[in-house]
C-alpha cells in the first residue's frame, strides 16, 4: 500500500474486527434465535463463540507462519500461483456481493426510521461514497476509527441493555434445553451468520505492526462479540418472551422503544439507538470495501491501490438494488451466505492449514538427509 504509514497494532485489529462482525445481524439475532431454537439460544450463542474463536486462531496461525506475506502470497506459496489468482477473484466478488446486501440492508433500516422521505437510492450512494474515502485513506486510518469508536459504541449500549430490563419477566428464560442438542447443532449456521465479517483477519494481518499478537487480540474481539450476543438475546427475551420475538422485524429496536426510566435526560432513546447503529454499521461496511481494494491491488500488481476504491461502487450499487423487498433482500443475503460462507472462513483456511503442515512434516523428515 502507498501509505506513509500503513501499520495497527494488533488491539486496533481487534476493534477492526469487533466492528465489523456486529453490524446487520445484532438486529435480527434475537428473531433468529426465538423461531429456531426458543429460549435456548443462549447456548447457541456459547457453540457460535467458541466455534468462531476456534477459526478464528487458524486465521491467526496462518497470518503468523508467514510474516510479511499478503493473502495471495499466502495462497500462492501453499496452493500455486494460478490457484491463487482464481481464489482472490472469486473472493473479491464474494466480498462485492456481501458488501451489498450488508448496505441494502442498512439503507432500509435508516429509511425506515430516520430519512423517511430520503429515496433509499441516496441513502445507499451515499453510504458507498462514505466507504471509498475511508477505504482510499488506507489501514491506518481504519484502525484508528475503530479504536475510537469502540467506547463511544459499547459504553452506551451496555447502559441501554440495562435500562431495558426494566419490567422484564426471567420467567420468559423457562424451560431450559427443551431444545434436543442435534436440533441446536443443525442451527448453528444462524449464529455463525451473525459472526460473519472476522475473515478479513487475513487480509489485514499483513498490516499489524506485531503479527504474534494478533491471536489474543482477536479472540478477544469474538468472545467480547459472543458476550454482547448473549446480553441481547436474554435482554430481548425477558422483555418479550419467544411468541412475541417471533413476529418482531427488528427486536433490539423494539427493545429500546420499551425503556421508560424515571428521570432520563433523553426523551427518544430510539434516536440514540440508531445512531449508534449507524457507526456499527458504516465500520461493519468499510473495512470489506477495503479488503476488496487490497485484493484488487494483489491481483493486478499495482503499488497504488487507492484507484479500486471508486471503480467498485458501480457493482456493489448494482447488488445494493437486488431485490424488490427487504425481506426479499434478506432472503438472497441467507442463501448466498450458506452457501459461500463456511468455503471462505473455513474451507480455503483449512485447506492452507492442511498444507502448511504437509510441508512443514516433508522439511522436518528431510533434514536429516540434508
Amino acid at each position: 500500500m502507498n501509505f506513509n504509514n500503513n501499520k495497527v497494532s494488533a488491539p486496533q485489529l481487534g476493534s477492526i474486527i469487533l466492528l465489523t462482525v456486529v453490524g446487520t445481524g445484532i438486529l435480527t439475532l434475537p428473531r433468529a434465535l426465538a423461531e429456531n431454537v426458543g429460549s435456548d439460544g443462549w447456548l447457541l450463542i456459547l457453540l457460535g463463540t467458541l466455534l468462531s474463536a476456534a477459526v478464528v486462531l487458524i486465521h491467526s496461525h496462518i497470518v503468523k507462519s508467514f510474516p510479511n506475506k499478503g493473502y495471495m502470497e499466502i495462497i500462492s506459496t501453499c496452493l500455486s500461483k494460478p490457484v491463487a489468482y482464481i481464489v482472490v477473484a472469486l473472493l473479491v466478488v464474494y466480498f462485492i456481493i456481501l458488501n451489498g446486501f450488508l448496505v441494502r440492508l442498512f439503507a432500509e433500516v435508516v429509511k425506515l426510521f430516520l430519512l423517511l422521505r430520503t429515496p433509499i437510492e441516496i441513502i445507499i450512494f451515499s453510504l458507498l461514497l462514505l466507504g471509498a474515502y475511508l477505504a482510499r485513506q488506507g489501514i491506518e486510518t481504519l484502525g484508528r476509527l475503530a479504536e475510537l469508536l469502540i467506547p463511544i459504541v459499547l459504553v452506551p449500549s451496555l447502559i441501554l441493555f440495562l435500562l431495558s430490563l426494566e419490567g422484564g419477566d426471567l420467567g420468559n428464560l423457562y424451560p431450559i434445553l427443551k431444545t434436543p442438542i442435534p436440533n441446536i447443532l443443525k442451527e448453528m449456521p444462524t449464529i455463525l451468520f451473525s459472526f460473519l465479517g472476522f475473515d478479513v483477519l487475513l487480509i489485514f494481518g499483513l498490516y499489524v505492526n506485531k503479527p504474534q499478537k494478533i491471536a489474543k487480540s482477536a479472540t478477544r474481539a469474538i468472545l467480547f462479540i459472543g458476550a454482547l450476543y448473549l446480553v441481547l438475546n436474554l435482554s430481548v427475551i425477558v422483555k418479550f418472551g419467544v411468541p412475541q420475538t417471533t413476529h418482531l422485524i427488528w427486536p433490539t429496536i423494539s427493545l429500546f422503544k420499551t425503556i421508560d426510566f424515571p428521570g432520563l435526560f433523553i426523551e427518544n432513546v430510539e434516536g440514540v439507538v440508531m445512531g449508534i447503529w449507524v457507526l456499527i454499521v458504516f465500520m461493519s461496511i468499510a473495512p470489506i470495501l477495503l479488503v476488496k481494494v487490497i485484493l484488487l491491488q494483489d491481483l493486478f500488481s499495482v503499488k497504488d491501490n487507492k484507484c479500486f476504491a471508486l471503480p467498485l461502487l458501480p457493482p456493489l450499487y448494482f447488488v445494493a438494488l437486488w431485490g424488490a423487498s427487504l425481506a426479499e433482500s434478506y432472503a438472497y443475503l441467507d442463501k448466498f451466505v450458506t452457501y459461500t460462507a463456511p468455503i471462505v472462513t473455513l474451507g480455503i483456511p483449512g485447506l492452507i492449514l492442511i498444507v502448511m503442515t504437509f510441508k512443514k512434516k516433508n522439511k522436518k523428515e528431510g533434514e536429516p538427509n540434508a
